[in-house]
């Protein structure tokens, strides 16, 4: 999200989860950024690697693999392992008519998503051997400022108020069950906060199951 006005013209960011690894990456805009459509779907390597410019500025943005994944060989240096791995590096950029306002890509949304083979927490920086964060015009100094968060169905947490069990959780349908080893049984709740009175079993167990 910019909020000082400022635009930025492209993003170079590392990206790594403290546990599993990050099977993929999905829901990335691609091709220039327009008054029909803005975001930022320029991904260096990759465009140089797998699109096509037939004239002008028709490229076959749907080419097989054209995604904001960095190339290693490009930087081994700078360059996080990649999908499969615990860290990947991301490359996106934006192209559009500076004439046309609302051609430029949008203050806030979402870059991407990301598929992990498990919750995990996620960090993320800017990556210098790209540039990091770059605004449009180039001299703007933009400070960036990253959050990072737990990702995936996750217990954030279990309290316990006026005589209820508070559970807290993220990403899907908290289930409970008296045994680990189940029956596990949907409470119906996908809200993120679930409150019951103790019953007469001597132990229950909460888990989420991931809805997508």
């Amino acid at each position: 999200q910019c909020t000082a006005g400022e635009v930025v013209r492209s993003f170079a960011l590392d990206v790594s989860v403290d546990r599993g690894q990050i099977l993929g990456v999905s829901n990335f805009f691609t091709g220039l950024s327009t008054a029909a459509a803005q975001g930022y779907g320029i991904f260096p390597a990759s465009f140089r690697d797998r699109v096509t410019v037939s004239s002008g500025t028709s490229a076959a943005w749907d080419a097989a693999g054209y995604s904001p994944v960095a190339v290693t060989a490009d930087a081994p240096g700078g360059t996080l392992p990649g999908l499969g791995t615990s860290g990947v590096t991301l490359e996106f950029g934006a192209l559009w008519d500076p004439a046309i306002a609302a051609a430029a890509p949008p203050a806030s949304g979402a870059l991407c998503s990301l598929q992990l083979s498990q919750p995990a927490n996620l960090t993320l920086t800017t990556n210098s051997a790209r540039g990091g964060i770059v605004a449009s015009p180039p001299d703007f100094l933009a400070a960036a400022v990253f959050h990072g968060a737990l990702v995936g169905p996750a217990i954030l947490g279990v309290a316990w108020s006026n005589g209820n069990v508070v559970v807290q959780f993220q990403d899907g349908e908290l289930q409970s069950a008296t045994n680990l080893a189940g029956p596990w049984a949907g409470t119906g709740n996908s809200a993120g906060s679930f409150s019951e009175a103790p019953g007469a079993a001597a132990a229950k167990f909460y888990r989420v199951n991931h809805t997508q």
